[in-house]
């Protein structure tokens, strides 16, 4: 391992062999299978070359930029690391067959957003000059015709269009990493809450005893809905917040959301609650 992917694995407070796992829920992408699965080797590789970047390289979302700037969706200076590593992705997904290419898709759990905007990319919605309107239904006419395509019967255009989606998924996920190798949470000792879903601990900040709280904060639109069903994934149906309160009852003095799991809500706080602690930002 490189310094970033243990830094990574001690914030995060998981093993090697579950770092995949973790970086997957704190994307908020469903954790592939274990064992030698391709799509696991897939996203192992995709960590491996952001853990090859010097600490303070990158930023999260960094990667995502530069991904999104060589999609057409941006027009940014990118830094030379995360222009690497956006290329290096694109190179995976494009070395995959068709068959291997639906299977990526299906366990990652693209969306419907996620396939419309690569759409967008591939039919080159990006240029200026198009209306609005005509470039979303020409995306979202595109993308139902992927889903209701087997993988056999896409075309070039169903293809590209799979793959601009899958560039910038996998994006996310080594920003997820960077994120992660790049935070100092301080860990708490997190309990199941009152409700279903909810769950709170205790921190003590400047000597004052916090109440963070982590629960639902609103169900996702049709749209964050993965464009196809798979028995092995279950997909996200909730964005999830943290809040901080002076007790387990009073008014809620800060907040944040929305995440898309509950792991990474609480992993959110343990940051917020380090940089309130150092009087970073305030309690």
């Amino acid at each position: 391992m490189t310094d970033r992917l243990p830094q990574a694995c001690r914030a995060l407070r998981v093993t090697g062999a579950d770092l995949v796992d973790a970086v997957c829920e704190l994307s908020g992408r469903p954790a592939p299978p274990r064992s030698a699965h391709p799509v696991r080797a897939l996203y192992l590789r995709v960590l491996e070359v952001v853990a090859a970047t010097a600490p303070g390289a990158l930023q999260p979302g960094d990667i995502s930029a530069a991904a999104s700037v060589r999609s057409g969706l941006l027009d940014v200076q990118v830094p030379g690391p995360s222009e690497v590593a956006a290329q290096y992705i694109e190179q995976l997904v494009d070395d995959l067959g068709i068959g291997d290419l639906a299977q990526l898709a299906h366990h990652a759990a693209l969306t419907w957003e996620d396939a419309a905007e690569g759409a967008a990319t591939v039919l080159g919605f990006a240029a200026p000059g198009l209306e609005e309107t005509l470039c979303e239904l020409g995306a979202h006419s595109l993308v139902d015709d992927i889903a209701e395509r087997p993988p056999q019967r896409w075309g070039r255009l169903h293809t590209q269009a799979v793959r601009a989606a899958l560039y910038l998924c996998l994006a996310d996920l080594a920003d997820a990493l960077i994120d992660a190798s790049e935070s100092t949470p301080t860990p708490l000792r997190w309990r199941s809450g009152a409700r279903q879903g909810q769950e709170s601990a205790e921190a003590c900040i400047s000597g004052v005893e916090r109440h963070i709280l982590v629960d639902r904060a609103q169900a996702l639109p049709p749209s964050k809905m993965p464009v196809w069903s798979h028995p092995d994934v279950a997909p996200v149906q909730f964005t999830w917040r943290w809040q901080l309160r002076p007790g387990t009852s009073e008014h809620i003095t800060h907040g944040c959301g929305t995440f898309p799991t509950p792991f990474a809500a609480r992993h959110a706080a343990e940051c917020a609650i380090t940089a309130m602690a150092a009087g970073r930002c305030d309690p």
